[in-house]
């Protein structure tokens, strides 16, 4: 890509600092971070205050490598260990349909194909309603930059919409969360959890939230090992007022966001920054990502 803007007042540390010395996502138009994030903000704020149905949906190594494959990290050392491990998934050596990942969902051989198909049609929902949040960036630590030429390929293939208008970097979700007047998503807000939390778990959540001086807070909760397969039921939220859903889902946050669609509001897939909502000590991405009082 042509442009690249680059992140670094997007945490609460300086992004560069934390990536390596530079943190630049790419970017379809010249643009600048202040800018461009803030057109997102109000997108959101705009979505809760109407009552539309705003999908945030994050892609980073995790959801790349269920979509498209391992790839190769020829910056990751030891190279010799990088080099035997994919290509022994590759080769099917090692079974590439046999899923479990760092989120602790795990599904078998048989669901694989029709998994990735019902992921992609959701991803191509949500491409049409809101926003994809991907890790399209290049950094100081050459993480997970292996997938940088594979994304606009594998969206043209699957006909998914992904241009100016849809995309953002994967690390606003967070921001919006814990800077530039945060509070506003969540003072006097309805906030509807979905998640595979513990009840110990949603009681941190809470306390987190009531701090905030939210509304209220409700809960739904999920399989933490089958997010994808997982079906909801948000009967009882239909006749309630929710301005924001935190969905932390895994890869399955797709399928957990498009069946929230009914509650016609501003739905973000926070992954696993929702552990600094249970612990306050928690932090993120080199630790610019924590909680935000």
């Amino acid at each position: 890509m042509k442009y690249k803007v680059n992140l670094k007042e997007v945490g609460l540390e300086d992004a560069n600092k934390a990536y390596g010395g530079f943190l630049d996502a790419f970017s379809f138009y010249k643009t600048n971070f202040k800018d461009w994030f803030n057109v997102f903000r109000d997108d959101c704020l705009k979505a809760m205050e109407t009552k539309t149905f705003f999908p945030i949906y994050r892609m980073a190594d995790g959801e790349y490598r269920f979509l498209m494959g391992r790839a190769y990290n020829f910056y990751k050392r030891p190279l010799i260990k990088e080099l035997i491990a994919v290509t022994a998934e590759k080769l099917h050596i090692k079974n590439p349909y046999k899923w479990e990942t760092s989120w602790g969902e795990k599904y078998g051989s048989h669901e694989m194909k029709s998994l990735r198909k019902k992921l992609i049609l959701d991803i191509k929902n949500i491409s049409k309603k809101g926003k994809l949040a991907c890790y399209w960036n290049k950094n100081g630590l050459h993480a997970f930059e292996e997938y940088n030429k594979k994304i606009l390929p594998f969206f043209k293939k699957n006909n998914i919409i992904f241009n100016a208008e849809n995309y953002i970097p994967f690390h606003f979700v967070c921001c919006m969360l814990i800077k530039f007047n945060w509070e506003h998503f969540f003072q006097n807000r309805n906030i509807l959890v979905v998640s595979g939390c513990s009840e110990e778990e949603q009681k941190s959540i809470m306390k987190s939230l009531n701090n905030f001086n939210v509304n209220s807070t409700n809960f739904i909760i999920i399989s933490k090992t089958s997010s994808m397969k997982e079906v909801i039921n948000i009967e009882y939220f239909k006749n309630k007022k929710i301005d924001m859903c935190l969905v932390a889902a895994g890869i399955g946050s797709a399928n957990i966001i498009s069946q929230l669609e009914p509650l016609n509001t501003l739905t973000i897939d926070i992954g696993g920054f929702i552990n600094c909502y249970i612990d306050y000590n928690k932090s993120q991405h080199g630790g610019i990502f924590k909680f935000p009082l």
